[in-house]
């Protein structure tokens, strides 16, 4: 007997390769453009989704968990830090909450070494 596949719902657009591997392990819902989705939207999301995959955009407060579905057991931000979920409450609630720590280290190096590179002078043709 085949397991059902967990319901996810994405947020935002994300990489093309992210969206298809998720559409390849999961039943997902992606977002057709790139607006972040209304408080309502996110309501209904919540309710129907096993795990809610959003961004730093979306705000995930105590008002709107109190009206996520029994489902929802995991809330895995796409980004680094958790600043914009309730935290406190999705665990009373029996949610997990993830992030991805680290996954902007590597271009933030890089964009601070750009910066650095420019403000000593450094033409932009020796920045590889």
């Amino acid at each position: 007997m085949a397991r059902e596949r967990l319901s996810v719902v994405v947020t935002r657009r994300l990489p093309e390769p992210v969206e298809t591997r998720l559409s390849e392990l999961f039943d997902v819902r992606l977002r057709s453009d790139d607006t972040p989705m209304s408080r309502q939207e996110l309501a209904a999301a919540m309710k129907e989704a096993d795990v809610l995959v959003p961004t730093v955009t979306d705000s995930i407060d105590a008002a709107l968990l109190g009206q996520a579905g029994e489902k929802l057991k995991l809330i895995a931000n796409y980004g680094a830090g958790v600043d914009h979920i309730d935290v406190a409450t999705a665990r009373q609630r029996g949610i997990l909450v993830s992030n991805t720590p680290g996954v902007l280290t590597d271009d933030t190096a890089d964009m601070a070494m750009a910066l650095i590179m420019r403000w000593c002078g450094a033409s932009p043709k020796v920045w590889h």
